[in-house]
């Protein structure tokens, strides 16, 4: 008798020590780089459409409106490089005509624009380029791109600034 209910014992032990005492382990996403990747974005795309829109609110104002380059060297929301890439742009086809300058707006990229602003048709998170379709006029198209300057995500570049050929929204 003593043998069987050593071996009963033996055998319950063993029965129970044999399945995995781990918890089981359920992967959940990292949320909170998820979330820190979707506030990321927004914050860029959030950034670049403040700087279009308050660019075609600027050119809406017809008279009182502040030239381009007033404009862009007032707004914190563009790097240096895109403010002096824009002055060059400028300076350039004024010394080659000046009479008339420009032909287009180089942030536009175009002679008219939407005016009621612009709203996000495409971000890419790899390239930071973002295609912006206009509210008003969605075949009306433009390329820009965000960087991060001094900790803060801003335009470095828009319509015929800082855009190659390539990049560039097809008129």
């Amino acid at each position: 008798m003593l043998k069987r209910s050593t071996f009963v014992l033996v055998f319950l032990l063993l029965i129970t020590s044999c399945g995995n005492t781990e918890k089981p382990t359920t992967k959940e996403p990292d949320t909170q780089k998820e979330e820190v990747a979707v506030a990321s974005t927004a914050v860029k795309v959030e950034n670049a459409l403040s700087f279009i829109n308050g660019y075609v609110e600027n050119s809406n104002n017809m008279n009182e409106a502040m030239n381009i380059i007033d404009f862009t060297n007032s707004n914190n929301l563009t790097t240096e490089t895109f403010k002096s890439t824009l002055e060059r742009i400028i300076e350039t086809a004024l010394k080659e005509n000046p009479e008339m300058g420009l032909d287009a707006d180089p942030i536009y990229d175009a002679q008219d624009y939407p005016e009621k602003g612009f709203e996000l048709e495409s971000f890419d998170e790899k390239t930071n380029y973002l295609i912006v379709k206009g509210i008003d006029w969605p075949d009306f198209t433009l390329t820009m791109k965000v960087v991060e300057e001094n900790g803060k995500w801003v335009v470095d570049g828009c319509g015929n600034v800082n855009i190659t050929e390539k990049k560039k929204a097809k008129r």
